[in-house]
Formats: structure tokens, sequence, C-alpha cells
């Protein structure tokens, strides 16, 4: 009898340790599983003699490859390859121009500029673009020709500004990763612009102190990340109130701020601008005074009679 209690026990906690990895853990917009179709080329020359071969329809891996401008002509040599990842090497530049990708993978290859050719007939196939562990410190505005994309993976790169407006032109993108980076300032440069799709959002290990159009700008948003920044104690306690009315699921906390953590995010008081935070333009932010809201007290910040915690 014990011993079957035992292994009801350990059953428990096996689901449960699962249920909470799922909920907790990051969905992690660009992961695929390669299995043994993917055709792997490394420190490949490409020239007009390359050739994707007859597992085109598949997944490509170039790895290690050195080329200054990866364009439409290298873009043509792919045929009908389905899911194209570069890593590795050196490729400073890319301008996207293929008619039938459905995944491109650009991963630590040093990627400085990206672009899309807007010459090339249709971009609606390429549903996932990932941008990862590069020197991307500017998005192009024609990034917005990409209306098929559902998932887009801008993190660990050099961002610090970043306007919305061109993913509000694309209708089915739901996942949207900004994380560490270093960002100032996100929003939107139309008054009213909308990402009516995205259901996940990742700006979290950046340098923000407020997110003025959150979550107005995320109509149908489910889960967000915000952990990670320096964001402004007032701005945090109106976040909070409206990621829970709009019922938000709001992933990790933050564990590394001086004093003792309340709540799941850290915050500071800014000596400059409106303590709740309101950031019209991507100008640069005051800095941050030492006091914090993670003390040994109920409350953390109090401006008049009103106090404010998370």
């Amino acid at each position: 009898m014990e011993r079957a209690r035992f292994g009801d026990v350990m059953a428990a906690i096996l689901w449960i340790s699962w249920l909470l990895l799922r909920a907790d853990g990051r969905a992690v917009p660009h992961h695929r599983q390669r299995g043994e179709g993917v055709r792997r080329l490394h420190n490949v020359t490409l020239d007009s003699n390359f050739t994707a071969g007859s597992g085109s329809a598949g997944e490509l891996l170039l790895d290690g490859c050195h080329v200054d401008h990866f364009e439409a002509s290298l873009f043509e040599l792919l045929g009908h390859t389905g899911s194209l990842t570069l890593h590795g090497g050196l490729i400073p530049r890319v301008t996207y121009a293929s008619p039938s990708l459905d995944t491109l993978v650009v991963d630590a290859t040093g990627l400085e500029e990206f672009d899309v050719d807007p010459a090339t007939i249709t971009l609606t196939s390429l549903r996932t673009l990932q941008i990862s562990r590069n020197s991307l410190a500017m998005i192009s505005p024609r990034i917005g020709l990409l209306v098929g994309l559902r998932r887009l993976d801008l993190s660990q790169n050099r961002l610090t500004h970043v306007e919305l407006d061109p993913f509000a032109r694309m209708p089915q993108l739901r996942d949207l990763d900004l994380s560490v980076n270093r960002i100032l300032w996100v929003g939107v440069g139309t008054p009213g612009t909308r990402l009516p799709s995205v259901h996940n959002l990742w700006v979290s290990y950046n340098r923000l102190q407020t997110f003025e159009d959150f979550p107005g700008a995320f109509p149908a948003l489910v889960s967000v990340r915000l952990i990670g920044n320096s964001w402004n104690c007032g701005w945090v306690d109106r976040a909070r109130s409206d990621i829970m009315r709009h019922g938000i699921t709001a992933f990790g906390a933050d564990y590394d701020c001086p004093g003792e953590r309340q709540g799941g995010l850290c915050c500071y008081v800014t000596e400059v601008g409106d303590v709740t935070g309101a950031q019209s333009s991507p100008e640069p932010v005051g800095e941050l005074q030492a006091t914090t809201n993670r003390t040994g007290e109920s409350v953390g910040v109090r401006y008049g009679d009103v106090e404010i915690f998370l």
C-alpha cells in the first residue's frame, strides 16, 4: 500500500513539473525539430555552381559561410528550399528575396543589416523569421512587406529603438520577440497603430523605463515577458492593473534587485518625466535614482498620499 501511494505521489510530482515547465518556460517562436532530412553544408562557396540539390523542398543549413551580401542571386540558387538557416561565419548583410521560403534563420553571422527586396514578386510564403545573436541595430521599414510572417524573433541583437508600425502590416503575426537587446524605447510612430494578431510578446532584458503603448497596441495579447528592464515604478503600477484587467499572463520575475523583491518586477523612481511613465518619443531616458520598490516594508514607493507597490 505504501509503495503504491509513493508511486502515485511521484507520478503527480512529475505531472505538475511538466505543467510548470510548459507554463513558465519561454515559448521560443523559432523552435523547429530538425530531422534526418536536413541538409548541412559547412564552409560552402556560394556561387553560380552551387545548387540546393535534390532535397530542395526540405531544410538547408549553411554553416560557416563568408559572404558580404546574401541577396537575390543567392536566394535564387536555393530553388524551392523550404527552410534556410545561416549559421556562423560572416554575413553582414542580408536582403531577403525569396518567393518560396517558409522559414529563415540568421544566427550568429555578424549580421548588421537586414532588408527586404521590394522587387520580389510575392512575400507571403515566409512564416518564421529569426535574426538572433547578431549586430543588428536598426529594423528596416520594409520588413513590413513580409505579410505572411507569424513568428518574428529579433532577440539578442543591438536594437535601441523599435517602432512597431511596420509589424502592424503583418496580419498573421502572433509571436514577437524583442528580448535581450539594448532597447530604450519601443512604441508606435502613428498614434492609434495596433498589432491586432500578436498573442505573445517578449521585451525582457532591455533598458526600458516605460512602454507607452502597452497593452493598448496589442488587443489580442495573451502572454508577455517584461523582466530585466529598468521600469519606472509609476508605469509598473499602471501596467500591472492593465495586465490583470485584460487577462494577460506575465511570465517570469526579477530576482536581482537591491533589497527584497516585492511583486515580479524591479522598478525605480526617475528624476524626470511623469511618474506614470508616459514617453511619447524615442528620446534618451533620464538617470535613475537609487531608490527601488524592493524594500523590507510592505509599500515600496510613496507619491504624496498614494502608495505604489508591485
